[in-house]
């Protein structure tokens, strides 16, 4: 009688065991929750530059500007959060670009922006886009220049009638209370930081005339002068003014200023006669 209680209390611990385990077993296979997979579409960008100044004079090799794989590329989502930040030769080894849905802004710069140049200049652009779920989206971008650009082409009559002569740029709003200084033998052109408007450009014409043909002040004969004006200037735009000097004798010093302004879109350039100031 006592063998059969003590199996029976092996057997009862074992039941009890049993259960414990298949109701732990149970448990742990309750089924999991699986997050939800991101909908997502795709991004596919077409870049562009484009530096064309028109005239051929160059201080910079503007054809850099042109490969657009120097490019650095910036894509933030509408929170500001940065989605790539590289050069566009790294971001066309990711196209189509997948991305969350929502919308976008797209920025591409190369280059560096100076009030005045003669090493180079900046090129932008920008864009915005939205992606879509299971869709690819194009999108293109033109980069141009922040910059105009500004030659000046001394007449040789120039060094028949003056000794020195020279030019200042000045007005933008880049440039502030500074001047950009064309000598007498420079070649090289200015590239000017001109608002996305357009800006008015001012210049001003430094000569010292040789004593034959000086100015007069009173009997005093006075060799130093300036003649000043004006021009618009847009980006990705070039100006060239041609300084010539017309010479016709007078009792007050007879020597003028001739200024060309080309910016060969126009059917004729403008020819302008600037009076001088002898100071």
């Amino acid at each position: 009688m006592k063998t059969n209680k003590i199996y029976l209390g092996i057997l009862m611990c074992s039941a009890i065991g049993l259960t414990t385990s298949c109701l732990s077993e149970t448990k742990d296979l309750e089924p999991r929750s699986v997050p939800e997979e991101k909908e997502t579409g795709r991004l596919v960008l077409d870049l562009n530059a484009d530096a064309n100044f028109t005239f051929e004079t160059r201080a910079v090799d503007e054809n850099t500007y042109k490969n657009t794989d120097n490019y650095t590329v910036n894509i933030t989502d509408s929170k500001g959060n940065s989605k790539f930040s590289g050069t566009f030769a790294t971001l066309k080894t990711r196209l189509p670009l997948e991305l969350d849905l929502g919308s976008y802004s797209i920025s591409a710069e190369y280059g560096t922006e100076y009030p005045a140049s003669r090493d180079g200049f900046k090129a932008v652009g920008s864009s915005t886009f939205t992606i879509q779920a299971a869709k690819t989206v194009e999108c293109n971008v033109a980069c141009t220049p922040t910059a105009g650009k500004v030659l000046v082409e001394f007449d040789p009559l120039m060094a028949t009638y003056c000794d020195t002569y020279s030019v200042d740029f000045s007005g933008t709003t880049a440039l502030g209370n500074n001047k950009a200084h064309w000598g007498k033998d420079d070649t090289a052109p200015f590239y000017l930081a001109i608002s996305e408007a357009g800006e008015t450009v001012n210049y001003t014409i430094h000569i010292t005339a040789k004593t034959d043909y000086a100015g007069l002040d009173g009997e005093n004969k006075v060799t130093n002068a300036t003649a000043t004006g004006s021009f618009q200037l847009q980006r990705n735009k070039a100006k060239k003014l041609t300084i010539r000097p017309n010479y016709t004798p007078t009792t007050d010093g007879g020597l003028k200023i001739e200024v060309t302004i080309d910016e060969t879109t126009n059917d004729k350039p403008i020819r302008i006669e600037v009076p001088v100031t002898w100071i």
